[in-house]
């Protein structure tokens, strides 16, 4: 899979990337300075080709903000592409395995997503209120209750009832939106990710401003139809913290607004996760690098709210997560700035 949303192509033979610049775009250093509250010295290590990442305050206790910023002398579709194709690269570290499901999902989209011997004793022991996966109770109570644990092959049959819960999860959530969202059921009080969804929602406000279409589409759907936008929902598994392999199911918009043709603006709804997280949104916008020579302005803002988070050591516990997650977003933008440029310095150079 060249990269996950799937049809934007290179096509940038003809662009210099020689001495020729771009300003700041005004809305774009409005946000970082206002909002990000980063300073005019972390503007200048933008504008001379550093990655700058904030952590911001968050609208709980158990959540962190992160907001990061690059300029990359590559065009904007390609920026674009390469993000996705990040969010879809195994590369068998930190992204364990991935796919894409399609209109309708089936079995076949989850034929890679596996659980590790932990999780699957987990679903044996599991009982609501007291489990170490994220499940609903009604998941708990199926999955339990429809497997022979004594069977030579408890495994593959707890690893198919899976995956067949995953498709039917996300063929719900295509035809009821938030109203099929999970309610973990695995502590001793339940928690809603419809809820936890709409509360990061709500504690987005310049979202809301930047976007209101796109806003409206993620509260709404899939009750209104939004032109310019490309929807996907796909799975990944990932070790992210070193201690358990994360599962998550995410729905994800890309948006070229016909109103505002400079920049294309990528959202990721987080459905599910099976360890950690209550519930994220992260939000990704390319500016310029439409002319030639134009460089593109990338900028990535995450709200994600975690049970780690939660409970005793909660201080330090944040405290390594908010190091991890400005961490992450410093490494991901840099690397797109670094191979992207990369690119395009040897496309120059074979002329």
């Amino acid at each position: 899979m060249y990269w996950l949303f799937g049809y934007w192509l290179l096509s940038y033979c003809a662009l210099s990337y020689g001495s020729q610049s771009a300003a700041l775009p005004p809305d774009l250093e409005q946000y970082l300075l206002q909002v990000a509250k980063f300073t005019q010295t972390d503007l200048a290590t933008l504008e001379s080709g550093g990655v700058i990442a904030q952590i911001m305050p968050g609208s709980a206790d158990t959540e962190v903000m992160t907001v990061a910023a690059v300029k990359i002398r590559a065009p904007r579709d390609q920026v674009v592409a390469y993000y996705g194709r990040m969010i879809s690269y195994v590369d068998g570290k930190t992204t364990l395995a991935f796919g894409k499901f399609d209109r309708p999902p089936s079995v076949s989209d989850v034929r890679t997503l596996s659980l590790d011997a932990d999780d699957l004793s987990q679903i044996r022991s599991c009982k609501p209120g007291d489990c170490d996966l994220r499940l609903s109770g009604s998941a708990i109570a199926a999955l339990r209750g429809s497997i022979d644990w004594k069977a030579p092959d408890a495994a593959e049959r707890a690893t198919a009832k899976v995956r067949e819960a995953v498709v039917a999860y996300v063929t719900r959530y295509l035809r009821e939106g938030d109203g099929a969202l999970v309610t973990y059921d695995d502590r001793s009080e339940a928690l809603s990710l419809k809820g936890e969804w709409r509360a990061i929602l709500a504690a987005s406000p310049y979202f809301q401003e930047y976007s209101p279409p796109l806003w409206n589409y993620l509260r709404l759907y899939p009750q209104m139809a939004l032109p310019g936008a490309t929807d996907v929902v796909y799975w990944s598994k990932d070790d992210f913290t070193g201690l358990k392999p994360v599962i998550t199911i995410v729905h994800g918009v890309i948006y070229q607004d016909p109103a505002r043709p400079d920049r294309v603006v990528v959202a990721q709804k987080q459905l599910y996760a099976s360890h950690y997280y209550d519930g994220s949104l992260a939000i990704a916008v390319a500016i310029g690098g439409q002319s030639a020579g134009a460089p593109t302005y990338l900028v990535y803002a995450n709200r994600s709210r975690g049970d780690l988070l939660k409970g005793g050591f909660g201080g330090m516990r944040k405290s390594i997560a908010k190091s991890q997650a400005r961490s992450a977003a410093e490494q991901t933008l840099g690397t797109i700035k670094r191979v992207l440029e990369k690119d395009v310095g040897r496309l120059l150079t074979s002329r």
